[in-house]
């Protein structure tokens, strides 16, 4: 009346994976990082274009406050992979920064920040693969991102 079920045993030699499903997953991880490379290349190119520039408009808002607050004038004066912020009146260098690899300034330049909070006027570029950023220095102090 009641049949009794065999209990299978593992057969040996039959754990894990074959040779071929090993190589079917191996070929599926490839196309995949074949299709997300590219765009997570650009994406992080991208932001460290953004990343240096909100840095430098940091830098630059902060050297406009020390030298209203010191009573001189500071000055930026660029490379093309940075920029220093010094005080003129004793040489002290507040600020030296450096971009990431791959981020740069289009020309060496200077720019002053007066005591009473005005600047000179300035354009700094700072490009890489993912494009161009422009950091403008307005004559009353103020610092604005633009891209051309």
């Amino acid at each position: 009346m009641f049949k009794r079920f065999a209990i299978r045993k593992k057969m040996p030699g039959r754990a894990g994976f074959t040779l071929v499903e090993a190589m079917i997953i191996v070929v599926l991880v490839g196309v995949l990082v074949a299709m997300v490379g590219p765009p997570m290349y650009g994406y992080l190119q991208s932001q460290r274009l953004k990343t240096n520039t909100d840095r430098m408009v940091a830098d630059l808002q902060f050297a406009r406050s020390q030298a209203i607050a010191r009573g001189s004038v500071l000055r930026i004066a660029t490379t093309a992979n940075g920029y220093t912020i010094t005080d003129t009146g004793d040489g002290t260098i507040l600020m030296q920064q450096t971009f990431d690899p791959g981020v740069q300034l289009g020309m060496v330049q200077q720019a002053n920040f007066f005591p009473w909070g005005m600047a000179e006027d300035t354009d700094f570029n700072i490009t890489n693969t993912k494009g161009t950023k422009q950091v403008q220095l307005l004559p009353t102090g103020i610092v604005e991102v633009t891209c051309p």
